[in-house]
Formats: structure tokens, sequence, C-alpha cells
């Protein structure tokens, strides 16, 4: 009888401990730091504003850029008339002690069939091509940025949770720690639960081992100094998703992808066009002076003439390179269709898999709630003592499991949205925000 009444009162501090704190997603957050001790703080867009400038893969898009347009201005050069000079001096025996030569000319090409204006041509779309290659780079970068932002929104989530988990579990583990003393409970019970608590702790260092790694490495990607912050927004205001999956499929004819794969066919074409201007002669007029001493000759004279050069027959060498770059053009061609083809199903694919992330979203909601009411009922049965405690700790853990695979579901959200936006170009001035959690 005296057992039963012990048992009871084990019972009821243990209900009592379950009841003095409210297990929400909020009630296992971390109290903010003020914003005078962790410093000034920078928006992900604004932290990107600055990165999509200053770093370094987009500074190395950007040098690749500025050389393929100097070598533009060395093909729009070469319709510039050339000078050079050649001069040589110097001392021999004989007669005469002194040799110098020195020539200087003057050559303007007149007409090589078309080569120098399609060289230029080609070159130009080089440097379209770079253009749009550094916007890729950019827009890779976004997306980069944003999938390790939200893996930490993850972290700090989970952190916060496995918090709250490891307290409830340090407060249970000493009742039964007591209830073992008193010898009213078994030895599993308590390595049971002691288990429990221990793994609690390893996932709570897991978690915020993460979460560290990851805004120490957003701030250098972001190139954050000391004197500034991340600011994390919170998990639950989740980017918008189209409803019509054209909208996506619209928006992706801006990507630089379908725009390289046409200039990169331009280009084919321009290398074809050079070629076939061997076909033609190639003219140019030279004005020359020469000075030429030496021991047979002290002459002195000025040259203008037309110089003019014609491969006339090379045994079908140059026919089988023009033919030869037709194939190159249609393989371009072909390959460009196939990547923009795979780059649509990627659209596609991700489009269905946000919306099945969103059910996933609304369906952890429903579980949480059936869970609390579960976890809630649990704690009114120990009280009336028509429980024990292993099924109120049961239902506590999954309770804490449900909110664990919300944070996992809004995070798969956020990085197929991102990774959709990606794709298809996508860019909205005022993204939506949608919330996906009941707990304000």
């Amino acid at each position: 009888m005296r057992e039963r009444r012990m048992n009871k009162s084990a019972l009821f501090i243990l209900a009592l401990l379950f009841l003095t704190r409210a297990t929400t997603l909020e009630a296992a957050s971390i109290d903010p730091v003020s914003v005078d001790d962790y410093g000034s703080l920078l928006s992900l867009n604004e932290a990107l504003s600055r990165t999509l400038e200053s770093d370094a893969r987009v500074k190395e898009a950007a040098e690749r850029l500025e050389k393929e347009k100097s070598l533009y201005k060395s093909k729009r050069a070469e319709f510039f008339p050339k000078i050079s000079t050649d001069l040589f001096q110097a001392v021999a025996t004989g007669e005469k002690k002194n040799l110098t030569y020195f020539d200087t000319s003057i050559t303007q090409t007149l007409f090589q069939g078309g080569k120098l204006r399609a060289e230029k041509a080609r070159q130009e779309t080089r440097v379209k091509q770079e253009e749009l290659r550094l916007e890729e780079v950019r827009l890779d970068l976004k997306l980069n940025t944003e999938v390790l932002y939200a893996q930490a929104l993850q972290e700090k989530e989970l952190t916060r949770l496995t918090q709250n988990q490891v307290k409830e579990l340090g407060k249970y583990y000493q009742v039964v720690k007591a209830l073992r003393e008193k010898e009213l409970v078994t030895n599993y019970d308590l390595l049971h639960v002691e288990t429990l608590f221990a793994k609690s702790k390893q996932g709570l260092v897991k978690h915020k081992e993460s979460y560290d790694y990851l805004i120490g490495f957003l701030k250098i990607l972001l190139g954050i100094n000391d004197s500034e912050a991340l600011e994390l927004e919170p998990l639950k205001d989740v980017p918008g998703l189209e409803e019509d999956l054209h909208a996506y499929f619209d928006s992706a004819k801006q990507d630089p992808i379908y725009r390289i794969k046409e200039l990169q066919v331009a280009e084919k074409g321009f290398e074809k066009r050079s070629l076939q201007a061997d076909r033609y002669p190639h003219f140019g007029i030279v004005a020359k002076t020469d000075v030429s001493r030496d021991v047979s000759m002290d002459t002195n004279r000025f040259v203008l003439g037309v110089a003019a050069k014609w491969d006339i027959w090379d045994f079908g060498r140059l026919g089988n390179q023009i033919h030869a770059k037709d194939h190159e053009i249609e393989e371009t061609k072909w390959a460009g269709k196939a990547e923009i083809q795979e780059k649509e199903r990627k659209i596609r694919k991700l489009f269905h898999t946000a919306r099945a992330l969103k059910e996933k979203i609304r369906l952890s909601e429903t579980l949480i709630s059936e869970r609390e009411e579960g976890y809630k009922n649990e704690k009114v049965r120990i009280i009336a003592g028509d429980k024990g405690t292993e099924e109120a700790l049961d239902s506590f853990l999954a309770l804490q499991q449900a909110y664990g695979a919300q944070v996992s579901a809004v995070t798969e959200y956020r990085i197929a949205v991102s990774t959709l936006k990606r794709q298809a170009a996508f860019e909205v001035k005022d993204d939506p925000k949608e919330l996906v959690s009941r707990h304000d």
C-alpha cells in the first residue's frame, strides 16, 4: 500500500514536470542576441548584392570577359594598316666596314574574301557568350548561397528543438534516477532514459556544430566582416510557388544558356565563313622604303605596289575543312537542343517536386496537431493515474520527431524552389512568403 502511494507521488511529480513547460516549436527557441552585441545585421539579399560583384568566381568570369574583349579589339585592329620596320647595323671586314639594312613598310589589306569581317564577328560572339557566362556564374552563386542559407536555418531550428529535448529528458532522467534509488523502477528503465538523454545531447552538439560551420562559411562566402552579422529569417517564411508551370518555362527563355547556345551556333557559322574566304585571292597595298649599304651596293629606294596571294588548288584540304565545319554547326545545334530539353525536364521535375513538398509541409502540420493532442492526453492520464510515465515519454519524443520532420520538409521545399528558380532564371521583385507553421 505504501509502495503504491510512493508510485503515485512519483508519477504526480513527473506530471508536474511535464506540465511546467510547453513544448511548441517556439518554446524551444534560443534567446535572441541584441544587435548591439552582435553587430549590424544584413539580410541575405543585401549580402548577396555585394558578393555578386566581389566573389572569386565572379572575378574570374569577369577577367575572362575582359580577355575576350581585348581579343575582339585585336581583330578589329586588323582592318587598319600595319606599320613595321627592320633595322640591321653591323661592322664587317673588307673595304666597307659598316653594313646597314633599314626597311620600313606600311601594309593595308584590301580584300580577303570577307575573312577579317568573319573573324571579327566570331570574336564578337565570344564576348557576348562570356557576358552571359558571367551572368550564369552570378545565378549559380546565388543558388549555392540560398541552399547553404536554407541548411543553416534548418540546423538552427533543429538546435532549438534538440535543446528543448535535452532539457526535458534531463528532468525526466533525474526523476527516474530518484525512482531507481527507491527501487520503484528497474535498472533497465534508468539505462533506457539515460541512453535517450545521451543521444539527445549528442544530437544537440551535432546540430550546433553544423550550424556554426554553415554560418561561418556563409559569412566568408558573403564577405561579412566581424562587425556585421547575417540576419536569419524565420524558417516558416518560405518562398512562394507559381501555380502555372508555363510561368517558369516562359521565364527560362531568358536564361543565359538559351542565348549562349544560339551564339555558339553563330560562332561556328563565322568560322565556316572564315574558311570559305580562303577560296578567294587576298590583296593588299604595300608601301616600302629600303636603305641598304653593303660592299657590293649602296641603295635607297621607295616601293609602292600590290601584294596578292591565292591558293588555287590544295587537293581538297580546304573543302573538307568547310564540310567538317558544316557538321560541327549541326552538332552544336543538336547539343544545344539536348541541353535545353534537359533543362526543361529539370524545371518540370522541380516544379512537381516543390508542389509535393508543399503538401508534405501541410501533412507535417496535421501530424504535429495529432501528436500535440496525444501528448496532452497522456499528461492528463498521468495525473489521473491511468497511464505510466513511459507512454508520456514516448508521446513527447514522437512530438519532437514531428517537429523535426516539419523542419526537414520546409528545408527541402526551400531548396527545391531555389533550384527551380535558378533553372528557370526566375526573378521576383517582391517574392511572396507563405506561412507554413501554426506556431506564432
